[in-house]
C-alpha cells in the first residue's frame, strides 16, 4: 500500500524538515508538502493527492480555523491535526469542534508524534500495515474508555453532553437547573473518572464516545 502523504502548514519551514527528518523512514507517512498559508491549499490537495494535513494554528495571513472552514466548504474530508506550540484549551476546543482530528504540542517527543498520528490514520483510513499490538491497543484502549463512561451516573451524563455540545458552565447550570459551582464539581469529577487531565483531552475522549447509546 501507498505511504500517506501529509501537507505540512506553518509559517516556519524549519517545523516541515523537522517533520520531513521524523517520518524519513516510515512505511505509513511521506511529509509531502509545505505551505505557508491558504492560498495554493486546494491546488496542493488535488496535484500532490493529499491524505493528511499537519497545520500550525496561525499561519501567514490566514489560520487552521480558516483551513478547515475552506475544506469544509470544497467538501474535502481530509485529517487535520493541529501541530503547535501554542497552549490555549479554549482554541484548541474550538478546532476540534470545527473538524480538527486531533491536537499535538511541539515539544512531544518524536516518537509520540509519530505513534499518535499513526492512531489518527488507523482509525481514519484502517491501514493494514498497522501491526496486530497496535490494533488490539486500539481496541482496549476503545472498550476501556468505553467502560470508564458508562461508569458515570445520569446527572454526569448529562454534564458531559452539555459539554460536548459546547455549552459553557453558566449555561449547563442554567439547563439542569444547578448552581455553577456544582457544575465545576462534576466536570472535574468526570475527567478524574475518565482519567483525562484537560478538557481538551476531555472533549475529544466524548467525541469519540458521546453517540453510543448510554
Amino acid at each position: 500500500m501507498k505511504k500517506l502523504k501529509i501537507l505540512v502548514l506553518d509559517s516556519n519551514p524549519i517545523i516541515y524538515f523537522g517533520l520531513k527528518a521524523i517520518f524519513k523512514n516510515s512505511i505509513v507517512f511521506e511529509i509531502s508538502s509545505y505551505l505557508d498559508n491558504k492560498d495554493l491549499l486546494i491546488e496542493s490537495i488535488t496535484e500532490e493527492k493529499i491524505d493528511f494535513i499537519i497545520s500550525e494554528i496561525n499561519l501567514n495571513g490566514s489560520s487552521a480555523l480558516e483551513i478547515l472552514k475552506i475544506l469544509k466548504k470544497n467538501k474535502i474530508e481530509i485529517p487535520v491535526v493541529i501541530f503547535t506550540s501554542i497552549s490555549n484549551e479554549n482554541k484548541s476546543i474550538k478546532l476540534l469542534k470545527a473538524g480538527a482530528s486531533g491536537f499535538l504540542t511541539k515539544d512531544l517527543k518524536k516518537k509520540t508524534i509519530r505513534h499518535l498520528l499513526q492512531e489518527i490514520a488507523f482509525s481514519t483510513y484502517t491501514l493494514s500495515e498497522l501491526n496486530k499490538f497496535t490494533r488490539l491497543k486500539n481496541r482496549f484502549n476503545f472498550d476501556y474508555n468505553t467502560e470508564k463512561i458508562n461508569s458515570l451516573s445520569k446527572r454526569e451524563h448529562q454534564v458531559l453532553k452539555l459539554f460536548f455540545k459546547g455549552k459553557r458552565n453558566i449555561e449547563i447550570s442554567r439547563s439542569l437547573k444547578i448552581n455553577q459551582k456544582t457544575v465545576n464539581t462534576y466536570i472535574t469529577r468526570i475527567m478524574k473518572k475518565l482519567e483525562v487531565n484537560s478538557k481538551t483531552d476531555l472533549f475529544i475522549l466524548a467525541r469519540s464516545h458521546i453517540r453510543q447509546p448510554y
